[in-house]
């Protein structure tokens, strides 16, 4: 579309507003379930959810929600789909917050915390027989 003229920062800004919009417009709803969910105890970030938004872009450029699907499908049926919704699942995931889990850094850190414990309870036994 660049090719052809098309400013696309103003065409994503456009297309950015709608989804905007459309979150706004759900705002309240989407609040009263957390809080339901949570059983009133306050708002808590432990939830996300994927949304899939269809826009349509008219010929003067104009983008239209068609729909908003929850929880859509990631299932990939070419390798263009696969590097989409690849990108697409890592971006989710450090957005939420979640880190690459290392289990030898994380067996490491057991093994110090155990030697450390048993530093500790044999520092404190040596204690008790001197007293």
């Amino acid at each position: 579309m660049e090719n052809v003229g098309v400013d696309m920062n103003l065409l994503w800004s456009r297309i950015y507003d709608v989804i905007i919009k459309s979150f706004l417009s759900i705002e309240p709803h989407v609040l009263g379930q957390m809080k339901k969910q949570q059983g009133g105890a306050g708002l808590k970030n432990n939830c996300f959810e994927l949304l899939g938004f269809d826009v349509l872009i008219d010929s003067d450029l104009k983008p239209w929600l068609m729909e908003v699907n929850l929880s859509p499908s990631l299932a990939t049926d070419s390798p263009l789909d696969l590097k989409i919704k690849s990108s697409l699942f890592v971006d989710t995931l450090n957005l939420v917050g979640i880190r690459k889990f290392d289990r030898r850094r994380d067996n490491i850190a057991k093994m110090k915390k155990r030697a450390n414990n048993i530093m500790r309870a044999k520092s404190y036994q040596s204690r008790q027989g001197n007293a």
